[in-house]
């Protein structure tokens, strides 16, 4: 089918594309190699394999001492993905993609089981889903995995300011550090229900916190309910979800920060032929608990919060010239830690700000030239010098 089946654009799900999610990746019709009539083996005659690449050339308002005014990454990322069909239930999404030194490693991945019944008159999409991020099983584009903006410069760029928007736990700070296990439903396609927890994986190379290489101690209960409708060309998404976990400070033996996140979100989709706009909205507070680090550095810190903010509006015409404007807050006590910060603990922002614009020209639903620039209001609870963070983005990305 045409990627516009399942996208907007890239990676913007439409209602289908949602489906096509829920329902495990196994929709199709490829020819099969089968054996036992397929109750053995049922699988593609062709390996569901893809490439993507990025590359982008970003030039920050303030380069800074000794760095370039023109920093071209190339490839900005790399990935290869096996996305589709396993059984006639079981589909998977896994991705590898290239660090800075060249090797592959594993990305995003979120494997499930999927079925449908009906339960009276409602009908139900239920599974059982294995992924490593927290929300990359999610289909709407409020959650943080698959939020806005979904293409940034690399790790090696840089600005005078080096500075970036705080984030809590659950955006993206466990990405390919956890394991998680969740069960969901969607009842009558308008209420989904899923829950689960987390785990830490070990992983020797991981340098802090010193927990056998985990990221987190123990289990991480993990929520998400969501209310969906559709009137016409027009559907919507309004939910909440929530991860409670204890971070080791010291050592599998050591004490623990608490950390307990609740978001809100909501997305709107108008689908009118050759206009589509689509509009995400998400909250999230993060209440933490820095007892672990009070006993281990003679701190105070005691109770802090961080509240994070991320609002886009994105419109295409013929799914091929697009724009978007995006918000992106923080607020936090003194001494919050931002889940963000390079090297993990560090003290909070107290507040910081940023606006993005961005124009795409898609020439073919696999191509996306984009011109993006980042404007920060508010950096470490001032605006004096916040424009020191500033850069100008263009970018190409390729998905075969």
């Amino acid at each position: 089918m045409s990627c516009a089946a399942c996208h907007t654009a890239y990676p913007q799900l439409t209602p289908f594309g949602r489906q096509f999610k829920l329902l495990g990746y196994t929709m199709q019709n490829e020819p099969k190699v089968e054996a036992d009539n397929g109750k053995r083996l049922d699988i593609d005659r062709w390996a569901p394999l893809s490439l993507m690449v990025m590359v982008s050339d970003s030039l920050p308002q303030h380069p800074g001492s000794g760095v370039d005014a023109s920093q071209v990454e190339f490839p900005n990322q790399l990935s290869l993905f096996y996305a589709g069909a396993i059984t006639q239930h079981v589909g998977t999404f896994l991705q590898y993609t290239a660090g800075d030194g060249g090797a592959f490693s594993l990305d995003n991945t979120d494997v499930r089981y999927a079925n449908q019944t009906s339960l009276g008159n409602t009908s139900v999409i239920y599974g059982i889903d294995l992924n490593n991020n927290p929300t990359v099983q999610d289909v709407w584009n409020s959650t943080p995995a698959w939020q806005f903006p979904y293409f940034t410069p690399g790790d090696t760029f840089t600005t005078a300011g080096g500075a970036s928007v705080p984030t809590t736990l659950i955006e993206g700070a466990l990405a390919q550090s956890v394991a998680g296990l969740t069960a969901y439903g969607y009842f009558d396609n308008a209420y989904y229900a899923e829950a689960g927890v987390y785990h830490g994986m070990n992983n020797p190379s991981t340098a802090s916190p010193a927990n056998g290489g985990q990221v987190i101690k123990g289990m991480a209960p993990y929520w998400r309910f969501a209310y969906t409708g559709q009137a016409g060309n027009n559907n919507w998404e309004i939910g909440t979800l929530g991860l409670v976990a204890q971070v080791p400070v010291n050592g599998p033996g050591g004490p623990n920060d608490d950390f307990t996140d609740i978001g809100f979100d909501g997305q709107y989709q108008w689908l009118a032929g050759k206009n589509t706009v689509t509009v995400h909205g998400a909250y999230y507070h993060e209440r933490q608990d820095l007892g672990g680090s009070n006993a281990l550095d003679g701190t105070t810190y005691g109770n802090q919060h961080l509240d994070t903010y991320n609002v886009s509006a994105t419109y295409y015409y013929r799914r091929m010239y697009g724009a978007t404007l995006a918000y992106l807050g923080a607020a936090s006590s003194a001494d919050a830690v931002d889940q963000g910060a390079l090297g993990g603990y560090a003290p909070g922002s107290k507040g910081a700000s940023a606006y993005i614009a961005q124009l795409d020209y898609v020439p073919w639903y696999n191509t996306q030239l984009s011109l993006q620039y980042m404007d920060y209001a508010k950096v470490g609870g001032s605006t004096r010098d916040a424009s020191y963070n500033n850069y100008l983005m263009l970018g190409m990305w390729y998905a075969y």
